[in-house]
């Protein structure tokens, strides 16, 4: 059973950097009282533009952890790159190995549901919550500039708008977002 599914920067590509933001925003570069602000406004619309699409932007590590091997493992990764290793405790209280990436194979089910599935008999793990670690990377390798610019009217509409308000049906930012969203 899943017992724990965490994410961890992998890099340091960004979809839109400060200084591209102020350039957005009509901004003198040497203007820096609102820096933070603009960050901040920065996250949220990329936070905003993954909830929409249903998937990670920005390059992550999924870490699944599991008490047991699954077989198959079901999961769902959007945009996925690639499983970079498959982890277990053995049962017999050895350090943790790796299973060789010719043990298992991942096939897709659908744009956002992948399988692990193995090749071989799998080994008896330790009794712990952790007992076995997948590790995939997610994201895109580039951002797409649909996303880029849906993130530049987000953050363009925040700076402007600094109050809450009732959201609208559909907005450019949601109809750049639309091409990259899975169901």
């Amino acid at each position: 059973m899943i017992t724990d599914i965490s994410y961890s920067a992998d890099g340091t590509l960004a979809v839109l950097t400060l200084a591209q933001a102020k350039k957005q925003l009509r901004i003198e570069s040497d203007f820096t009282d609102e820096d933070d602000l603009i960050q901040d406004y920065i996250d949220a619309a990329v936070e905003l533009a993954e909830q929409f699409i249903g998937g990670h932007i920005l390059p992550k590590i999924m870490s699944i952890k599991a008490d047991a091997f699954e077989d198959p493992l079901v999961f769902e990764a959007f945009p996925l790159k690639e499983v970079t290793s498959v982890n277990y405790f053995p049962a017999d209280g050895s350090a943790v190995a790796a299973m060789p990436t010719t043990d298992y194979v991942l096939t897709k089910e659908s744009e956002k549901v992948f399988r692990i599935r193995f090749k071989k008999t799998l080994p008896e793990t330790a009794v712990q919550f952790d007992a076995v670690t997948y590790v995939i990377k997610v994201g895109f390798a580039a951002i797409p500039k649909g996303i880029i610019q849906a993130v530049k009217l987000m953050i363009s509409d925040m700076y402007e708008r600094r109050e809450d308000r009732a959201e609208t049906v559909a907005t450019v930012a949601q109809s750049l977002l639309r091409a990259y969203k899975k169901y």
